[in-house]
């Protein structure tokens, strides 16, 4: 059963505009607001509404709960009371409107809800491709202003099926290529973007390109807003679909590499986007936050390709048969300049074989022995220079903060687990 919370949140996010850097915890309790919620178990989503100066949370309380015949269908197959409620896994808002998603048993579905009463539904549809069956699988949605939904998210009960997807608005719905591990191989989505001609996804799989054993590789892929599928050839599916290894790692002789992506956070007004990047989790634990500039990624996809031409041969690289790419223009519901070799070439040509190097070759922050899950940047306007101010969460209860690469306060805010 789920409750959508609205409280206020500028004095709570933005404290430090208001307080000195040396503040204690104590000191920051007038200006915190608190909520709570009986049994709650699930804070994962949460959205920003500035005209209302609102934070809207998604968790497990209260008025959106699934029916019993739903929740018995789920019991059948094999799972838990536990994941068998409704977690909201997708919260969005466009204009006046809020577009939320949730689990529902097994059972995904979405509401459009005003946002100024979010008891008024308006309309109910099928969370299938835009929402993840299981609370436990990884996710991530944006609605652009033309009101197409982008989905990654597992597509199918058992979560074999995962896809980018694209629903909802005018363009017709696309997805990756189905059950083809070289588009996707067990991905744990962490994050989307709106930018410009395309739409950019950031997550972690398990690398195919690797050929000494299993190993993550953190990606950032894209694809063209008006992509409208192919015909014949990858009819239904993105044309324009492209993803590129992002190297986080403590260089030297042997490199220590930080494979797997857990969060980012993008500064459009600098073009720049923060990761948060982990070992793995059967390994010694470790963090580190490297950036990234939106032109290292443009440059990656505008290079070679890696390319496999069968199971037994080696990934080399391929020329980039259009190294200038821009996104195509429609002409009668057909793209004007793509031809039948276009579209084989979309087919197998999706890899990079360059890796996004990130603006320093040593991480912006490490820490051993941690693990962070978020990160959150502000920029303030110093005397001489803009300061970049990073919150880093690490496990529940402690946030992390540094400044221009100094460290300058460690936070616990007390939070346990129900």
């Amino acid at each position: 059963m789920f409750h959508i919370w609205l409280f206020s949140y500028i004095l709570l996010f933005r404290y430090n505009k208001y307080i000195s850097f040396s503040f204690f915890f104590l000191e920051i309790v007038p200006w915190l607001r608190v909520f709570r919620a009986e049994n709650a178990v699930d804070f994962s989503q949460l959205t920003f509404d500035p005209g209302q100066k609102e934070l809207i949370a998604g968790i497990e309380f209260l008025e959106w709960q699934c029916d019993e015949a739903t929740k018995r269908a789920c019991y059948s197959k094999g799972k838990s009371k536990e994941e068998c409620q409704n977690y909201i896994r997708v919260l969005l808002v466009g204009g006046n409107h809020l577009f939320t998603c949730g689990t529902n048993a097994f059972t995904p579905i979405c509401t459009n809800r005003t946002l100024s009463n979010l008891t008024e539904i308006h309309d109910q549809i099928s969370g299938m491709a835009r929402c993840p069956y299981s609370p436990q699988h990884n996710s991530t949605a944006l609605l652009t202003s033309s009101g197409e939904l982008y989905a990654a998210t597992a597509m199918d009960f058992p979560g074999r099926d995962p896809a980018i997807y694209r629903s909802l608005g005018a363009l017709p719905p696309l997805r990756t290529a189905q059950y083809n591990s070289k588009w996707l191989n067990e991905p744990n989505f962490v994050s989307s973007y709106d930018i410009g001609n395309f739409t950019y996804f950031f997550f972690r799989e398990n690398a195919v390109e690797h050929d000494c054993g299993k190993t993550v590789f953190s990606r950032a892929a894209r694809v063209c807003k008006n992509d409208i599928g192919g015909k014949f050839v990858l009819e239904d599916t993105w044309t324009t679909f492209m993803k590129a290894r992002l190297n986080c790692s403590r260089p030297g002789e042997i490199p220590f590499y930080y494979n797997e992506l857990q969060s980012t956070f993008f500064l459009p007004e600098l073009d720049l986007i923060y990761g948060i990047f982990t070992t793995n989790v059967n390994s010694i634990a470790a963090s580190a936050v490297c950036v990234f500039n939106l032109s290292a990624i443009t440059q990656a996809f505008n290079g070679p390709f890696k390319y496999q031409e069968n199971s037994r041969s080696a990934w080399l690289p391929y020329p980039n048969p259009n190294p200038n790419f821009q996104c195509g223009t429609m002409d009668q519901g057909l793209y004007a300049n793509l031809t039948e070799r276009n579209l084989q070439d979309a087919q197998k040509f999706f890899l990079m074989h360059e890796v996004v190097q990130p603006v320093t070759p040593i991480p912006y922050f490490m820490e051993d022995n941690s693990r962070f899950s978020h990160v959150v940047v502000d920029v303030v306007q110093g005397k001489d220079m803009l300061f970049h101010i990073i919150y880093l969460a690490t496990g529940m209860s402690n946030i992390l903060k540094t400044v221009s690469g100094c460290w300058f306060l460690k936070l616990s805010l007390g939070v346990q687990k129900r």
